[in-house]
């Protein structure tokens, strides 16, 4: 039973248990989060069970992707950074909105988010270029190779914008700390960081010039400076304990009050916030966990978030020399998962501005849900192939010490019969 259990589940073990357990956790809470949806259903379970499917299905992908070893399905892993671009260039267009932003294209009754598949998109490509270039050491990255590299960057990051500034910010930031783990000369990523500061200040230059109560609620731009103001509203009125209720900070302040109530957790299933954050289920699911399970709760969902980086960085170091492409795509991709949690728990407890980011694994949401699994079932299947190379280099050194050892063994044998 026990060799079964390893055949269908291989790779890196405790990185396994994280994941499942991630998925536990997210079964328990959606019983009880989910629950601000139901009224939409004839049925107040449909919901429930709609997530636990997507949480099935993603097992099961990662069960299948894992069975196979990077290189044998990179050719088809090339299809999810076209497919990134034409859908991130087709949702303007015939997109559907969600939370003020057109988001998603709805196929077959099914939420297509351009934005998921291209955080995965991102890091495919990456690893490849910079893979390439570890393995190859005889090869020196050149500018026009860099520059290329940044053209990608930038029209990726420049797509997803439109959509969602805290994710294009993200993927900047991941593919950043790529470069630097891919060895990438500092003075390209200096001139890169030096081109985007100063983009940046010039755009800060002209809000401030064109003054930010001009912008509106009506485009992307002028929702991104009111978020930051009420953030920054909300700090100065937690200072002077002058908090007032209204439709723009009434997320932020349920959370807080979720997050408070953690103090003395009412247990599973017993969330009073749920009820009134219409988010309770995606962005604000972290102050659930806190009102249901406590502090103590909210601080195993963070270890358990930096497991998962801990074993991607085990895994990535056990990857043989000529797979670099292998060792920087588990890097790229554990960091854009954890960043994108930490990023989700940072808004839910009020230390970073309401972003859109939903807690991997854990929060509603099919084609979160799944493209994450698809990067898991990689991350595993690379972990797999490191463990069945390392077992054959120890049998073949074992082998090899057993030849030696022989003639000795003979020759002592051969002497002790002539005496």
């Amino acid at each position: 039973m026990k060799e079964l259990i390893r055949k269908i589940f291989r790779g890196d073990a405790i990185l396994w248990a994280t994941i499942l357990s991630l998925f536990m956790i997210s079964g328990l809470v959606m019983f009880s989060a989910i629950s601000s949806s139901a009224h939409r259903y004839d049925d107040y379970l449909i919901p429930f069970w709609g997530h636990m499917r997507h949480i099935l299905l993603g097992i099961i992908i990662i069960i299948v992707v894992h069975q196979f070893s990077y290189r044998s399905i990179r050719w088809l892993l090339y299809l999810i950074p076209l497919a990134s671009l034409l859908l991130l260039i087709l949702t303007p267009i015939i997109g559907k909105e969600v939370n003020g932003a057109v988001r998603s294209i709805p196929i077959m009754g099914f939420e297509i988010q351009s934005i998921e598949l291209t955080k995965l998109a991102i890091v495919i490509v990456f690893a490849e270029i910079l893979g390439f270039y570890n393995t190859h050491t005889d090869k020196v990255m050149s500018w026009k190779t860099f520059t290329i590299m940044s053209g990608i960057l930038g029209l990726f990051c420049t797509l997803v914008l439109v959509q969602n500034f805290s994710t294009s910010a993200m993927l900047f930031l991941v593919s950043i700390l790529m470069m630097l783990v891919g060895k990438v000369s500092l003075k390209y990523i200096g001139t890169l960081l030096g081109g985007i500061t100063a983009v940046g200040v010039l755009v800060i230059c002209i809000i401030l010039l064109i003054g930010p109560d001009k912008l509106g609620n009506d485009n992307r731009l002028g929702t991104w400076v009111k978020r930051v103001e009420r953030f920054f509203e909300t700090k100065e009125a937690d200072d002077k304990n002058t908090i007032v209720i209204t439709d723009e900070n009434r997320q932020v302040v349920n959370s807080k009050i979720a997050i408070a109530n953690g103090i003395s957790p009412c247990g599973p299933g017993n969330s009073v916030q749920r009820d009134y954050l219409a988010l309770a289920y995606s962005d604000f699911v972290y102050a659930v966990i806190i009102e249901e399970y406590g502090i103590l709760g909210g601080i195993i969902i963070i270890l358990l978030y930096v497991i998962i980086l801990a074993r991607a960085g085990k895994i990535a170091r056990r990857c043989a020399p000529n797979e670099a492409t292998e060792s920087i795509l588990v890097i790229g991709i554990s960091l854009i998962i954890v960043m994108q949690a930490f990023i989700n728990m940072s808004v839910a407890t009020e230390l970073g501005p309401t972003t859109g980011q939903n807690l991997p694994l854990i929060s509603r949401g099919g084609m979160s849900m799944l493209v994450t699994s698809l990067a898991f079932g990689l991350i595993l299947g690379i972990s797999a192939r490191n463990e069945e190379r390392i077992q054959k280099e120890i049998a073949k050194q074992e082998a090899e010490q057993a030849e030696v050892s022989t003639p000795i063994e003979e020759s002592t044998e051969e002497e002790a019969n002539n005496q």
